[in-house]
């Protein structure tokens, strides 16, 4: 608890670092500062692996041109999955003693990393510190603390996300709404707009008012549990060993998204992958949709452009507001050659040495210090509704069975929404799932 604690504090920091490095002090980046290891002279390669996101990925491979130049001698191998794809993949490779030198992960799986022992703490000499706390000073407090075990640092983080609602300008004017005035604050206000803003075309739906995700289990574990907290509940206990995915706040939870779905939503009907979740949204296909900061520059080269606003997300009760917060981290594989490891550590350095970067072209903010209140900080669209979402949020489930939990979510959401299936059966199978899983 005093972990999650911790971390939530790091979001609140992040939540006025919304970047241009160029007013950051070199000293503060994640950068080497002093000669402190040998690199190797050898040839060497290094798999890295990462979820895709279109702006993401292609500013990763941007970097790996940028370091293989610095470095000849080093091959920088990519394997790109989906969200979902990718946690699963790890999952198996790294319980084989294989997988990439380079991992990217959710913070939550992090935790089973760690505990089967395959991450490699932060090489020191490669960031130019003698101690992890000198490491850990270069970033906002806490900054570090979902990596961090035993006093090591063994992830350093990309991104830290608050969940909050996209409406369309457009298609709320086409409907006759305003979307400051309109936007809903409530789940009823929002299951209230469906009819204005929902088309069907015969038996088939050409625009949707509104959708939860269907095409990722984390995505649906993502949505339910701070619906499921706004009536009160949790999905699990601070120690990870019960589940609570059939309580009577989760049970109120799922029938809330049942019935929003059905006066919103078309889940039959959507072109959202979990490499592409926004997809609806960027083309116009649905007028609300949940999705973090790290979607702005997207939105913003699709066809919607700057014409969206960006309001706090829905809730049960506006008076007791609550959402989550999530975040990314790049890890390292304790079981490749020493070599292989120094140059994996310099490759992350060199990676996060460019946090305005990272904002101007994939919308993911570091935790950095030094670099609060900057122009581009009070230029980023709608940041004070991002951080306001944040102030009310928990931090998105962190166990070492999270995968296993979402994959029993998503059966119960899919079983409800898809197949009309009762919430509560739905719920006392995936309780049974979780409740196996975690006895082990």
């Amino acid at each position: 608890m005093r972990l999650f604690k911790r971390f939530l504090a790091v979001v609140l920091l992040v939540s006025v670092t919304w970047i241009c490095s160029s007013t950051v002090d070199a000293a503060t980046a994640p950068k080497q500062t002093k000669p402190g290891f040998a690199f190797p002279t050898e040839n060497i390669t290094i798999e890295v692996w990462w979820h895709e996101y279109g702006p993401f990925t292609a500013y990763v491979k941007e970097l790996i041109e940028a370091y293989k130049k610095l470095h000849p001698n080093v091959t920088v191998n990519a394997t790109i999955a989906s969200s979902t794809d990718m946690n699963q993949k790890l999952t198996v490779a790294l319980a084989s003693g294989t997988g990439p030198d380079i991992m990217d992960a959710d913070a939550s799986y992090y935790v089973a990393y760690y505990a089967k022992g395959i991450l490699e703490p932060a090489n020191l000499g490669v960031f130019g510190v003698k101690s992890y706390p000198e490491l850990a000073a270069r970033y906002v407090s806490g900054g570090l603390a979902s990596g961090t075990f035993d006093g090591k640092i063994y992830t350093l983080p990309y991104q830290g996300n608050s969940m909050s609602l996209f409406i369309n300008n457009k298609l709320f004017a086409a409907a006759g709404l305003d979307p400051k005035k309109d936007a809903p604050k409530t789940w009823k206000d929002l299951m209230a707009l469906g009819p204005k803003l929902k088309k069907v075309e015969g038996k088939r739906t050409v625009q949707k008012a509104f959708e939860f995700p269907y095409h990722s289990p984390r995505w649906q574990l993502q949505d339910l549990q701070p619906l499921t907290e706004q009536f009160g509940g949790k999905l699990l206990s601070d120690d990870g060993k019960t589940a609570y995915l059939n309580s009577p706040e989760t049970l109120k939870a799922l029938t809330l998204w049942r019935d929003v779905t059905k006066a919103c939503g078309d889940p039959k009907n959507t072109k959202s992958t979990a490499s592409n979740p926004n997809q609806d949204f960027l083309d116009g296909f649905t007028a609300m949709w949940i999705t973090g900061p790290w979607a702005t520059p997207q939105v913003q080269a699709s066809p919607i452009k700057n014409d969206f606003t960006v309001v706090g997300l829905p809730q049960v009760n506006p008076a007791k507001p609550h959402t989550m917060v999530y975040g990314w981290a790049w890890g390292v594989n304790k079981n490749k050659p020493e070599n292989s490891k120094i140059v994996a550590w310099d490759f992350v350095r060199f990676m996060l040495s460019k946090p305005d970067e990272w904002l101007a072209k994939a919308g993911f903010v570091q935790p950095i210090k030094g670099v609060s209140e900057t122009p581009v900080a009070k230029k980023f669209p709608f940041f004070n509704v991002h951080m306001k979402d944040v102030q009310t949020a928990t931090w998105y489930m962190r166990s070492e069975n999270v995968n296993e939990i979402a994959q029993a979510v998503g059966r119960a959401v899919d079983s409800v929404v898809y197949d009309d299936a009762d919430p509560k059966t739905a719920l006392d199978a995936a309780q049974a799932q979780v409740e196996k899983i975690l006895k082990k």
